[in-house]
């Protein structure tokens, strides 16, 4: 992994820019380099048939400029603007951070380096901002332990990293990166200086790095709550038997005794060695078996509203025979229907704004036992109206708007 060489960085550089031409700071960073103008750059944006010489020669000499900075090891940044926003989800108060074009850029050379460090050891169990993984393949998961791994009673316990980036501190992070990659001393310092840059001494919310560094450090907690056994004549029990993380929560399936044992080392031994304050509140969830599944499914049959208990976790509720959505998750999608549905009947169209949230909650639908819910909401009839409606905005309203701009611009008025 030779950061010093602009070969090495060309793709990771290519790979940062891909999708943010149409941003002005990252366009005054390839006008900068004196090889390409601002109408050159829209009006390359606006011919789709060619494979954009001049941009590309512009990234070109951006990257080794970069990798010029990183040789003399100045890399002059400039600093992070915090900032904060209310999540729309939980609500809670953020605290976001906005990096400069050229740090941005410098983070997508380093993860690029740190990736096969990365792909050794972040676990397969991980599903958090890892590309390829997501929501839906740690629900599946959670299915296949519940419904073929573990038969049996179990319990599940829930854990949750307080105030997740802001615990991971910088020190932390390098403390593990020289104990894994201690040879390749550029690299070491070229990730410690960009961290060196972050306001608070810790990983931020919105960085590129920092988002795989904190599930690089989520490794190690994992790996430790996996390691805890018992030996007895001989033979070795794990506490743990099955583990499913997403970011900053994971779930620990096992017997309750043995659990309570790795909830109290494991919440130690994080705190001191990495720093990392996992709440104390845990959740404890202890699935109903097959059998007790099918006398509560025969009690609804008959007019009952009880339901078994299952694993809440990554917006869905996973039992042994079903799955369904979150209920404050569930209830806004329902919100969102039965408004849709009367804006077709007041409006006699779907707004565009209103559409694209419903093509939003499509994999909640899709992804889950929600057959019902989908046949008396006519949830599949509505998605297929938004999807019109957001095509028809897109062909004659922002489609046609984004290339006056960039008529605009290629004509250098």
């Amino acid at each position: 992994m030779n950061i010093d060489s602009a070969a090495f960085n060309l793709p990771a550089t290519v790979k940062a820019f891909k999708g943010k031409l149409k941003r002005n700071d990252f366009q005054r960073e390839l006008i900068h380099t004196g090889l390409i103008k601002k109408s050159e750059i829209a009006f390359e944006r606006l011919d789709k048939h060619n494979d954009r010489p001049k941009t590309n020669a512009a990234i070109a000499a951006y990257n080794d400029y970069l990798t010029s900075c990183i040789n003399e090891r100045n890399l002059g940044l400039k600093p992070i603007r915090c900032f904060q926003r209310v999540d729309g989800l939980t609500q809670k108060l953020r605290d976001i951070c906005q990096e400069s074009p050229k740090q941005q850029v410098l983070e997508y050379i380093a993860v690029e380096a740190l990736m096969p460090l990365f792909r050794a050891k972040l676990l397969p169990v991980q599903y958090g901002s890892i590309p390829g993984r997501g929501q839906v393949l740690g629900k599946r998961k959670i299915e296949r332990i519940l419904r073929i791994k573990l038969k049996c009673k179990i319990t599940v316990a829930k854990g949750d990293v307080k105030k997740a980036y802001p615990s991971v501190t910088v020190e932390c992070s390098m403390t593990l990166l020289n104990r894994d990659i201690c040879k390749n001393k550029p690299l070491l310092w070229f990730v410690g200086a960009l961290m060196d840059n972050y306001p608070g001494g810790h990983l931020c919310i919105g960085s590129y790095l920092s988002t795989w560094l904190f599930n690089y450090v989520m490794s190690y907690v994992l790996r430790y709550a996996m390691s805890l056994a018992q030996c007895r004549r001989g033979v070795r029990t794990a506490y743990v038997k099955a583990i499913v993380c997403y970011a900053d929560d994971f779930s620990l399936f096992g017997f309750y005794s043995q659990l309570v044992k790795v909830i109290r080392k494991s919440t130690k031994w994080a705190k001191d060695h990495l720093g990392i304050n996992i709440k104390p509140a845990w959740q404890i969830y202890r699935p109903d078996t097959f059998e007790e599944e099918k006398a509560v499914h025969c009690e609804r049959a008959a007019g009952s509203h009880r339901r078994t208990e299952g694993v809440d976790m990554m917006g869905f509720v996973i039992r042994r025979t079903y799955t369904i959505i979150r209920g404050r998750i569930f209830l806004r999608i329902r919100k969102q229907v039965l408004r849709a549905w009367n804006d077709i009947k007041r409006l006699g169209y779907l707004p565009w704004w209103r559409a694209c949230r419903i093509t939003a909650y499509k994999g909640w639908v899709k992804f889950s036992d929600s057959v019902k819910f989908a046949v008396a909401y006519r949830f599949y009839p509505l998605l297929k109206l938004a999807r019109q409606s957001v095509s028809t905005h897109g062909r004659k309203e922002y489609v046609k708007n984004e290339q006056r701009i960039l008529l605009v611009a290629a004509s250098g008025c």
